[in-house]
């Protein structure tokens, strides 16, 4: 009998679904024992400086400095994105404007696992946290709107976010 063989895809596939997995698991029993007022802002936390160490290991692998424009922000944040999203989450991301950038959320595991675990009330987006410390691996300048501090989804609206980058 032949040995099963992983391509690189689904290798990674693998790979991210345990780490969301556990990612599921460990937030879960912190909300368990500790209650999301103590819960959520950790998360938070650690979703920031995960997406701090991600991208900046990204960058330091590639090579690649700090973007100046936006034409240098697209090509980082696109390896990133192919790096590090997962493929259960469906994003629709579009440039409308020079250096806006704009994230449509059509289907998102964190809003699904959040409401089956009772816990979405009280959950503040560690996606877009995370993804905001890509941006200070990246030294970059943005505002971000709307307020993310209650899910998009759990309030009855298009989990849609704005970026406006400032590049020097």
């Amino acid at each position: 009998m032949t040995s099963p063989v992983l391509g690189p895809e689904q290798l990674r596939n693998l790979l991210m679904k345990n780490w969301m997995t556990h990612d599921a698991l460990w937030y879960g029993e912190v909300a368990k024992e500790l209650g999301m007022a103590e819960a959520s802002p950790m998360n938070l936390r650690v979703c920031r400086k995960l997406g701090q160490i991600e991208f900046s290991r990204l960058m330091k692998m590639v090579g690649a400095s700090p973007p100046k424009h936006m034409g240098q922000y697209r090509e980082l944040f696109e390896l990133g994105q192919r790096a590090f999203f997962p493929d259960f989450v469906t994003v629709q991301i579009d440039y409308p404007e020079h250096d806006t950038q704009v994230f449509h959320v059509l289907d998102c595991f964190a809003h699904k696992g959040m409401e089956k675990a009772g816990l979405l009330a009280d959950y503040e987006c560690g996606i877009f946290e995370r993804i905001e410390g890509w941006f200070d691996a990246m030294d970059l300048k943005y505002a971000r709107t709307p307020d993310l501090s209650r899910c998009l989804k759990f309030l009855g609206k298009d989990c849609k976010v704005t970026l406006q980058f400032r590049f020097q």
